[in-house]
């Protein structure tokens, strides 16, 4: 006699939709979101007043009667959100789809009276005109309108779908939610144009519209993996990463640049002009000094609105904040950090004069007379005589008159240029990240040959060069610092499982068996060519030479010869270069552009931003 299994009401779970490709692609909330909207549905049946549930880290808000959720740190269209608990899914398929809210108490109705009353094989037809028949709890299908019969002919071009009751029998991964409390802040800038990475996605969709969005997905695989310990004793909890999108204020209605280009833009190769028009011409944009303005009051603004705006929601944060620009990004935010004032009441640096005077001297020497000389040195004391980039001392060898170095007082050198106004940042950062940064390149284009070693930021004490070994786009800082006899490679950044990649160590090991072999001939042969020792005069020195040290890796290099690399970084490394895949070492140009997207997905970079955000919290090596 076979047990009949009572009836047993559905756990609901909440999902959200996403456009993937312009496609609907529904997404499960987390299981701790999925509850706070679940009571909170309980709740509103009872009060007129709508709902309103924070979810994602805080980062969206769901409107239960709207069925809608929205994004609260940037612009996004609504997305539909619904409370599941059928799925269908088709032959082609990859994955189940939640049925509409109506549907799904339809066939729960269908599927109570038939488990109450042992009544299968039965035909529900849908208001939707398709019908699904009830085999068994554990068999149940959905027909197409054209299907009438049971079973349908072979030669059918629509498959029937496959229904599934519970979210428990479908294979779906559901994350366990996030940690309430966060401890550290990251404002993560984006660089030229809209695009982020190789799949052409923007700044929100690599850092923030996915729910497991890859940075932070890596992030708080990494704090489970290599910060378990801490995590399990609540010592830490976890990183809040926010994008700043400037781009889109730069290329909006308020500037009319995109219209104007536009007219100016020749009709050939459209796709290549408008693709160099959204992306190259930023470049331009930020050396013009009416646009870089918007550029640096947009990012500023922009940090400063999401900084105030996380407080709001987070007001028990007492965490610091840190900095994260993207090539063109790490620029913008490199000089905006130069600029901020220390003083505690915001006064201004005080300017210097000297090079107005010899300014002066100049159109003298030159013969401008008076009249126009007074007009053009009225015009100039409007302007604001700043540095090209704000150091205390600064750089050595920006050119003057006659090629000549001008020295100011304090050993700064200033650049006679139209005043950028750089706002300030509400807070003060702990640490810069650099990744994929052309800043050494602009540095050195704008005359700023060398940084002095006793430089650092006002505000932010460290500061990182992050970059691929094949970015195109990237380049060094710390041979700027260091003096030019100096030849110090970059700090290999570990892999995140705990050792250098395979092919790096075995290329490291032939280049080490090779070195040693090399050394072992040529003592061979020293030994072979050498006078016989009876002929050598009486303290005469043998022509044998010992054998030549074997070439060490940098890693090890790095180990023997500790070097302090002035105080931007509190005296330790800034270069720091990341490990190619064995794929990327067969061909550097090939992967050269993916070189220079590929930080938001690199695990090895949001480790690294780990450690320096929690410090002295030790992590733990995973091997292979």
């Amino acid at each position: 006699m076979n047990v009949v299994e009572p009836y047993e009401p559905i756990q609901h779970h909440w999902f959200y939709n996403q456009q993937v490709d312009s496609k609907d692609s529904w997404q499960p909330f987390s299981r701790e979101d999925s509850q706070r909207l679940e009571d909170a549905y309980s709740r509103v049946g009872k009060n007129e007043k709508d709902e309103v549930v924070a979810t994602d880290g805080r980062r969206y808000d769901v409107r239960l009667r709207e069925r809608k959720r929205y994004s609260v740190y940037w612009e996004q269209k609504p997305a539909e959100v619904r409370r599941c608990s059928w799925f269908h899914k088709g032959s082609k398929d990859m994955n189940y789809t939640p049925y509409s809210e109506e549907l799904c108490n339809l066939l729960e109705d269908a599927y109570m009276i038939a488990m109450t009353l042992e009544e299968w094989k039965t035909n529900l037809e849908l208001p939707t005109g398709e019908t699904v028949i009830l085999h068994n709890p554990k068999l149940m299908m959905q027909y197409p309108s054209s299907c009438k019969e049971f079973p349908p002919s072979p030669n059918e071009r629509t498959q029937p779908r496959t229904l599934k009751r519970g979210i428990e029998n479908i294979p779906l991964e559901i994350p366990e939610g996030e940690p309430e409390i966060v401890d550290h802040l990251v404002f993560m800038v984006h660089g030229i144009g809209p695009a982020c990475d190789i799949r052409l996605r923007g700044i929100v969709q690599c850092g923030d519209m996915f729910d497991l969005n890859e940075f932070r997905n890596a992030s708080d695989s990494l704090i489970k993996s290599h910060f378990r310990q801490s995590e399990d004793s609540c010592i830490i909890g976890r990183v809040e990463y926010l994008p700043v999108n400037w781009h889109k204020v730069l290329h909006g209605e308020t500037t009319g640049v995109d219209k104007e280009i536009e007219r100016i833009t020749l009709p050939s190769i459209s796709r290549l002009r408008q693709f160099s028009n959204d992306t190259v011409l930023d470049l331009f944009f930020y050396n013009s000094a009416t646009y870089c303005q918007t550029i640096v009051d947009t990012v500023a603004s922009e940090i400063n609105r999401l900084h105030s705006l996380f407080l709001q929601r987070h007001p028990h944060f007492t965490g610091h904040v840190s900095l994260v620009g993207h090539s063109l990004g790490s620029l913008i935010l490199f000089d905006l950090l130069t600029n901020q004032d220390t003083d505690a009441d915001g006064t201004p640096h005080e300017v210097c004069t000297t090079f107005v005077i010899d300014f002066e001297k100049d159109l003298k020497d030159i013969g401008i007379p008076l009249g126009p000389r007074k007009k053009m040195m009225n015009c100039v004391k409007k302007w604001k005589v700043i540095p090209e980039i704000l150091y205390s001392p600064v750089f050595i060898g920006a050119h003057g008159r006659n090629g000549k170095v001008c020295s100011l007082p304090n050993n700064s050198i200033f650049i006679l240029q139209v005043s950028i106004d750089y706002p300030q940042l509400a807070f003060h950062p702990q640490a810069f990240f650099a990744m994929g940064s052309p800043i050494g390149m602009f540095l050195t284009v704008r005359g700023l040959k060398r940084i002095d070693p006793n430089y650092s930021f006002p505000t932010c004490k460290s500061f990182y060069n992050i970059f691929h070994p094949f970015d195109p786009v990237a380049y060094r800082i710390e041979p700027m610092i260091l003096s030019p006899d100096m030849d110090l490679p970059p700090m290999l950044i570990p892999h995140h499982k705990g050792r250098k990649r395979m092919h790096l160590e075995l290329k490291e090991g032939l280049t080490r068996v090779s070195s040693d072999l090399l050394g072992s001939l040529r003592m061979v042969w020293q030994s072979i060519s050498q006078v016989p020792a009876p002929a050598l005069a009486e303290g005469a020195i043998s022509s044998m030479t010992p054998t030549d040290e074997a070439e060490v890796s940098p890693m090890e290099q790095e180990e023997r010869n500790f070097t302090k690399v002035g105080t931007l970084n509190r005296g330790r490394r800034i270069d720091f270069v990341l490990q190619e895949t064995p794929i990327e070492s067969f061909n550097e140009y090939l992967f050269a552009i993916q070189s220079h997207l590929c930080y938001w997905e690199s695990v090895d970079t949001a480790l690294l931003v780990l450690r320096e955000i929690y410090g002295n919290i030790p992590a733990r090596n995973t091997n292979l």
